[in-house]
């Protein structure tokens, strides 16, 4: 019989070496179904929310994207001008979703990527937990219990935490692949893993603290046998040995951080957030802050997988059973206590007196992983789960347990304060039975490992924890879905329509000033959020102007326009753009343009060039109330190349403060002269002026 001819041969050996690659690729692709499974069904959720709702955060980052996608400059620019943003992975990512696009169009798109970027990190949480555990499906569920825990709720906002989160468990398996396996191309990946995660969060700088004490624990653990200093000077010896580019990497940052301290620079490396390496990095209050701020990772994980958890991770690191397992529990606890020292370090000093558990839920999948570690070989020593169950109920005993009415983005597992408050019947009763709960349900985990199977024990365990961290994941997003926003506005309800009018005109590649001005009276922040709206909503408005530093609009930390006018000509000294935003009722200026149209008080004007103002207030209040015993005035411009006296108009509107009778008012022109009296309500007349050549 004769044989195959080559090509009919080469094809068959070339569909079998497939065949047998994907057989050996099998278990990562079962991760990357899961994964993909987990992100549509986040999907589904994340693209419900039209609106925004952590300000200013989500507006700091989706500027970021725009000026990317307008400079195609990967540096972060806010309002054309550089600013010191380290956390720009974010940005980056979003940028062409932002490329000549509406916003919101493009914000639904950014919330649909969220959903599979955040998620993501159930792929390297997998392939973490293959290793430390050696089974494959305890990893595919600790994989799907990293991507359904409450947090995963921060995927529907423009936030880093959105890519921080996958990036921290990547970089953490970075670090467990050079720990057991020292070589050349593991220190360069994992040097290389340190600068991205530093990228998606600034907070993310402290691994390079992290990596360096898990190496010498891990490796005074194997030294050997002798004086605690004897092992100490062998651990050392042995760590630079192993890992001699990152030894190389490291110097070379002593150096620098060392250069940057004397020139009294370093804290300048951290960009926005250099004030945090500032001052006393250890307040007082740190010991009682440290416990408050376990609580919400316990609670979050549902206690019991959280307990188990910790007493695999402290057996694992002074008895270990193998070298993969140690280097494992030296890294998850050593960046457990050092997230959790830096974010209550944050919190004390700029949280306002709020728990952000948001800084620190990263460290959960360390967490899962080793619980599903401690089902695989069913290693644990009681101290271990007595210390993990006192240190989490002294937590609970200590924790502020807050009602909120909406869902807290800084504490989503704060939604379950509702029915602890109701439970306990006070903070203290709530604090009380969370501590109870917690020393009970250790107790009966010790008594089922005793009377129950093994397997009995491990199938109780995992319902428990498949059941409890999703179930406050749904309690969190219907929290968040059926409430009304921080907007005031139902997040599910498209807000593009009604906000993004000036793209609509112009067109998202347009060039906008915006004049922040409250023109909601009686309201601050109803003011401050519609200024945001303007900005948010339309990627055209890419500057923001200031008159006598007042009413910025913007946030306090984005660059802004100090604008004047010379008061002989009305000239101002600048001309940023060829179209500005201004609100209707401003009272201190108006810049001469054509309006191209109104829309809810404000109006948009091509500005004529050079920028002029047409009038100009004087002797009045930034926000045009009239100062006692001081005549106000208003003074219009000639137009340029105005050769004769014309008559204008401009409309006046006067008001009374709330709850004061009627007050008596006189405005006279050169042409008119209109007195009356004006209450709470107001009145407006038509002025005429008879402005000469000159002004």
């Amino acid at each position: 019989m004769d044989a195959a001819p080559p090509a009919v041969s080469g094809v068959r050996e070339g569909k079998r070496s497939l065949w047998n690659s994907l057989l050996a690729a099998r278990d990562e692709l079962g991760a990357a179904a899961l994964w993909l499974a987990l992100a549509a069904v986040l999907a589904a959720l994340t693209t419900s929310v039209m609106d925004w709702y952590v300000m200013t955060d989500e507006l700091l980052y989706e500027r970021l994207a725009i000026s990317i996608a307008h400079f195609h400059s990967p540096l972060p620019h806010i309002h054309g001008e550089l600013i010191g943003n380290v956390n720009q992975l974010y940005p980056l990512l979003l940028a062409p979703l932002f490329h000549a696009t509406l916003v919101p169009s493009a914000l639904h798109h950014a919330h649909l990527l969220n959903a599979f970027v955040m998620s993501s990190a159930s792929i390297p949480a997998f392939l973490l937990a293959r290793r430390v555990t050696q089974s494959v499906r305890l990893s595919y569920f600790a994989a799907a219990l990293s991507a359904c825990i409450p947090w995963i709720a921060l995927s529907s906002f423009l936030m880093t935490e959105v890519v921080a989160y996958p990036v921290f468990v990547w970089t953490v398996l970075a670090l467990q692949h050079a720990v057991v396996s020292p070589r050349a191309r593991n220190d360069v990946l994992l040097v290389f893993a340190l600068m991205v995660a530093t990228l998606a969060r600034t907070q993310f700088a402290v691994l390079l603290v992290v990596l360096a004490l898990a190496l010498l624990i891990h490796h005074f653990a194997f030294a050997p046998a002798g004086s605690l200093w004897s092992r100490l000077r062998a651990a050392v010896r042995e760590l630079v040995s192993a890992h001699r580019e990152l030894a190389v990497a490291y110097a070379a940052l002593v150096v620098g951080g060392v250069a940057l301290l004397a020139a009294g620079r370093l804290s300048s490396v951290f960009g926005t957030y250099s004030v945090t390496a500032e001052g006393d990095l250890l307040p007082n209050g740190m010991g009682r802050s440290l416990l408050e701020h376990l609580a919400p990772i316990g609670l979050g994980m549902g206690i019991l997988p959280f307990l188990v958890g910790v007493a695999w991770l402290l057996t694992a690191l002074f008895r270990p059973r193998s070298r993969e397992q140690h280097a494992f529990a030296s890294i998850a606890t050593v960046v457990i206590a050092a997230l959790l020292v830096e974010v209550t370090s944050y919190d004390l000093r700029f949280g306002q007196g709020r728990l952000h558990d948001r800084y620190l839920f990263y460290v959960v999948p360390l967490v899962l992983i080793g619980f599903v570690a401690m089902l695989r070989d069913w290693r644990w020593s009681r101290w271990s789960l007595f210390a993990s169950a006192g240190v989490l109920a002294m937590s609970f005993s200590v924790v502020p347990v807050i009602r909120y009415q909406k869902f807290n983005v800084d504490s989503p597992v704060a939604v379950l304060n509702d029915g602890l408050l109701d439970l306990g019947g006070s903070v203290h009763g709530a604090q009380l039975f969370l501590a109870f709960a917690t020393i009970v349900v250790a107790l009966l985990f010790l008594l089922a490992s005793v009377f129950l199977r093994k397997r009995q024990v491990v199938i109780l365990l995992l319902a428990t924890a498949a059941l409890a961290i999703p179930v406050q994941t749904g309690l969190a997003f219907n929290r968040l879905l059926t409430v009304d926003g921080t907007s005031g506005r139902p997040l599910t309800v498209d807000q593009g329509v009604v906000f993004d009018w000036i793209d609509r005109k112009l067109g998202p590649g347009a060039k906008v000033t915006m004049i922040p001005y409250p023109f909601l009276y009686g309201n601050y922040w109803e003011n401050v959020a519609y200024w945001w709206n303007v900005e948010f909503w339309n990627a055209s408005v890419q500057r923001a102007a200031v008159y006598e530093s007042a009413f910025s609009g913007t946030p306090e930390t984005f660059p802004k326009i100090g604008l004047s006018f010379d008061r002989s000509t009305g000239r101002a000294n600048v001309s940023e753009s060829d179209f500005t935003v201004q609100a209707v009722a401003e009272t201190r200026f108006r810049i001469a343009g054509e309006v191209l149209g109104e829309d809810r008080g404000v109006a948009l004007i091509r500005a004529a060039k050079p920028w002029r103002a047409e009038w100009l207030a004087f002797d009045l209040y930034r926000d045009g109330w009239t100062v006692p015993k001081v005549v106000g005035t208003i003074r219009v411009f000639a137009a340029p190349g105005q050769s004769s006296a014309l008559r204008r108009f401009l409309t006046v509107s006067v008001r009374g403060p709330q709850d004061v009778a009627a007050r008596s008012f006189h405005v006279v022109s050169n042409a008119s002269d209109w007195r009356g009296e004006a209450d709470e309500h107001g009145t407006s007349n038509q002025i005429s002026v008879c402005v000469p050549a000159g002004g």
